[in-house]
């Protein structure tokens, strides 16, 4: 269903009303709304046609397509708003195949260098996540794992190696989002490998934190390309058309 077709809500009446945060269940309801196909790839996204459909103000749906935008999930323009970002099975298993010829390299590095102090943020890390998957906390999770990612990449002593890893590790956030929300079970799937690189990570034996980072990249990959290969395709004259709503 197109979001210029649903029926407007009035705020205090809309589905997401009573939810304890109006943004995180705005995040939730707008990736929902892709996933099903009712949010075209590279449709605008108007503040006011979505608060309508949720029945909620523009702030919260305001700050949740600014957090989208930092998953990647959404683009904003200059001048032009916010559209969904193109979802391409090809250049997602092109993506995993740099992580996976990088990653684990530059974690096995990582490791076999790693400081007490950064032991201790990780484990400090490792323990956000795993109250987030236990609260079924989407949001809190991709956060606690994103910060995990980056502080073991950044213990790598081979500078190059990190700034390539860095590299292709970003690029994949755009897809978490999707990933986390596509599934109430992702989360503690995700936890379950995370936690066999945690171990390794603990022991700081580089090559078993290597070998589990190419488990969970393979795994990640094939759960991405399930995902992606499902949307809906971007209708061929969608570029050349002005975006059906304005704010």
């Amino acid at each position: 269903m197109p979001i210029d077709t649903v029926s407007p809500q009035t705020p205090g009446e809309g589905p997401l009303q009573q939810h304890p945060s109006l943004a995180s269940a705005a995040q939730d309801w707008i990736t929902d709304q892709i996933l099903r196909g009712r949010i075209m790839p590279g449709e605008k996204l108007a503040e006011v046609a979505l608060a309508q459909q949720m029945g909620i103000s523009r702030s919260p749906v305001r700050e949740a397509l600014r957090a989208l935008s930092a998953q990647g999930l959404i683009i904003v323009e200059p001048r032009r708003g916010a559209f969904v970002s193109e979802m391409d099975a090809k250049q997602a298993s092109d993506l995993y195949v740099c992580r996976l010829l990088i990653e684990p390299e530059c974690v096995r590095e990582a490791v076999d260098a790693l400081s007490d102090t950064t032991l201790a943020t990780l484990q400090e890390i490792f323990g956000r996540m795993q109250a987030a998957s236990e609260s079924a906390h989407s949001e809190a999770y991709v956060s606690a794992l994103t910060d995990y990612n980056q502080e073991l990449l950044e213990a790598c002593p081979n500078r190059i190696l990190f700034g390539h890893a860095e590299s292709t590790w970003r690029s994949s956030l755009r897809y978490w989002g999707l990933m986390v929300r596509h599934s109430e079970t992702y989360s503690q799937q995700s936890l379950r490998r995370n936690r066999n690189i945690h171990r390794a990570v603990v022991k700081r034996d580089g090559e078993a934190a290597a070998a589990a980072v190419t488990t969970l990249l393979e795994w990640s990959r094939n759960e991405l390309l399930t995902i992606v290969t499902q949307l809906p395709s971007r209708a061929p004259d969608q570029a050349s058309q002005s975006p059906r709503e304005q704010d």
